[in-house]
C-alpha cells in the first residue's frame, strides 16, 4: 500500500493551504458534463451557509482522459473557498479517491468532511448545509442522505443493500450505499488508517463498507433528507458489471466479518433523522434502462449462467429461475420471496463455497435485472408504489431469515443442495 494516497502536486497544495474547517471532497472520473455544476453548487453552499468557516473543495480524480480536471480547476468559486485538484495513487476506483479525501481531511485538520459524487445533476447548495450541520454541531460523526432516485439507478441499494442491512444488523437506514455522505474529521482519520484499501473497498465498495462499519462499531450516525437525487448515468444492462460485483462482494464479505452480530434476534431501530429536509415533489422517476432492456439482459445471461446457478442456488430456486428464463417475459415475474432466497444463497456460497466469489456475484446480476424489471412492471416507476415494493422486499428478507441461517450453518460445497 502507498504511504500516501496523494501525488506530489496534491501534497504541495495542501502545504500551501495549511488548515481548514470544512472539506468538500469530490471523487471524479470522466465527469466533464457534470463536474462544473457540482463544484459550483458546493462552492455556493459553502459561501451561503458557512461564511465564517475556512472551506476547501478537493476534486480527486482517477485519471480522466476528458476535460474533467480542466473544468474542475477553472470553474469560478467564491474567493473564500480554496481548491485542490489532484489525482490519487492506488487501486483505481471511488474508494481510493475517498481514502485520499480522508487523508486531505487529516492533513488540513478539518472538523467535517462532505463527500459528493461527481455526476450529480440534482445537487443544490442546501445539500451542503444539511450534510455538514449535524457533524459541525458535534451531534453525529456520520450523516447519510435519504433521497428518492430512479429504481434502476438506486436498485442495488433498494433491493439488496437496504433489506440486507436491515435484516442482518437490525438497523433501518434507507440508503446504506447512498454515494454521498458527511463525516467528522476524526472519524475520517481513523478510517483512512484501516487496512482495507487494497480490497474492493478501494474500488466501489466504499459506501456499504462505511455504513456497515458505522452500524457495528456504534458510530454516531444520522439520516438527512435531501429530496431527489438525479445522476448523469448512461447505464446499460450489461452481462458483466464490475461495479456491481465489487459493491455486492463487499457487502457479502462484511456478513462474514460481522457474523456474530446478525443472527441475534433484535428489534429494528431506525437511524434518527436530523432536521426536516425536503421530500420529493415528483410522483414518478424513470432511469435510462427500460423493462425490455432488463428482460433481454436476463434472457441473454441465462444461457451463460444456467450451469453456474445450479452450483449456487437451492434446487427449488434453480427450478423457478430456469422456468422464468424459458418464458418470453419471464424477467417481469421474479417474485420477492424468490429474490430473497437467491440473494441468501449467493451470500452463503460467496463466503463458504468453492466457486470464485466474483463469479458468484456475477451470476446474481441477471437475476437482479429480473427483479428490477418485475418491480418496474408492478409499480410503473411511481415513487409511492416503488417505496412500498422496497419495504415489502425488506419484509420478505426478514421472513426468510431462518432460511439464511440454516443455509449458512449447514452449507458444505460438496454436498447435494450444499447441506450436510
Amino acid at each position: 500500500m502507498f504511504e500516501t494516497s496523494l501525488r506530489t502536486d496534491g501534497q504541495r497544495r495542501l502545504s500551501e493551504i495549511g488548515v481548514a474547517d470544512l472539506l468538500v471532497g469530490i471523487p471524479s472520473y470522466k465527469n466533464a458534463h457534470t463536474i462544473g455544476h457540482v463544484v459550483e453548487a458546493a462552492g455556493d453552499g459553502l459561501l451561503a451557509h458557512f461564511p465564517n468557516l475556512r472551506p476547501v473543495i478537493a476534486v480527486v480524480d482517477g485519471g480522466s482522459s476528458d476535460e474533467t480536471v480542466h473544468i474542475a480547476a477553472n470553474r469560478p468559486l467564491p474567493p473564500t473557498v480554496r481548491r485542490i485538484i489532484t489525482t490519487y495513487q492506488g487501486i483505481q476506483g471511488k474508494g481510493s479517491a475517498v481514502r485520499a479525501i480522508f487523508e486531505i481531511a487529516r492533513v488540513l485538520g478539518v472538523k467535517a468532511c462532505i463527500v459528493l459524487e461527481a455526476d450529480l445533476t440534482s445537487l443544490t447548495r442546501d445539500w451542503i448545509q444539511k450534510l455538514a450541520t449535524p457533524i459541525l454541531n458535534g451531534e453525529y460523526d456520520l450523516a447519510i442522505p435519504n433521497y428518492a432516485r430512479p429504481l434502476v439507478e438506486g436498485g442495488v441499494n433498494d433491493i439488496i443493500g437496504y433489506p440486507l442491512t436491515r435484516l442482518l444488523y437490525g438497523v433501518d437506514i434507507r440508503e446504506p450505499m447512498a454515494g454521498d455522505f458527511a463525516i467528522s474529521g476524526p472519524l475520517a482519520v481513523k478510517l483512512q488508517n484501516r487496512d482495507v484499501w487494497e480490497t474492493d473497498v478501494a474500488r466501489h465498495g466504499i459506501d456499504i463498507w462505511l455504513t456497515t462499519i458505522a452500524i457495528n462499531e456504534n458510530i454516531r450516525m444520522c439520516q438527512v433528507r435531501l429530496g431527489t437525487k438525479i445522476e448523469d448515468k448512461k447505464e446499460v444492462a450489461i452481462a458483466i458489471d464490475p461495479t456491481f460485483i465489487q459493491i455486492v462482494g463487499t457487502m457479502f464479505r462484511m456478513m462474514d466479518i460481522y457474523r456474530k452480530r446478525w443472527p441475534e434476534p433484535k428489534p429494528v431501530r431506525t437511524v434518527p433523522f436530523h432536521g426536516n429536509g425536503t421530500f420529493p415533489t415528483a410522483t414518478r422517476l424513470t432511469g435510462a434502462i427500460t423493462i425490455d432492456m432488463l428482460n433481454d439482459a436476463f434472457h441473454s445471461a441465462a444461457r451463460r449462467y444456467r450451469r453456474l446457478w445450479r452450483t449456487i442456488l437451492a434446487p427449488s430456486s434453480v427450478h423457478q429461475v430456469i422456468e422464468l428464463a424459458n418464458r418470453p417475459r419471464g424477467a417481469t415475474h421474479f417474485d420477492a420471496d424468490l429474490w430473497a432466497r437467491v440473494v441468501f444463497d449467493c451470500a452463503v456460497v460467496y463466503n463458504k463455497g468453492e466457486n470464485d466469489p466474483d463469479k458468484v456475484v456475477a451470476g446474481l446480476l441477471p437475476l437482479y435485472y429480473a427483479r428490477i424489471a418485475t418491480i418496474l412492471r408492478e409499480t410503473g416507476a411511481k415513487l409511492e408504489q416503488v417505496e412500498k415494493a422496497v419495504q415489502d422486499q425488506a419484509q420478505q428478507f426478514a421472513g426468510e431469515k431462518k432460511y439464511l441461517i440454516h443455509r449458512w450453518e449447514t452449507y458444505v460445497p460438496w454436498a447435494v443442495d450444499g447441506v450436510r
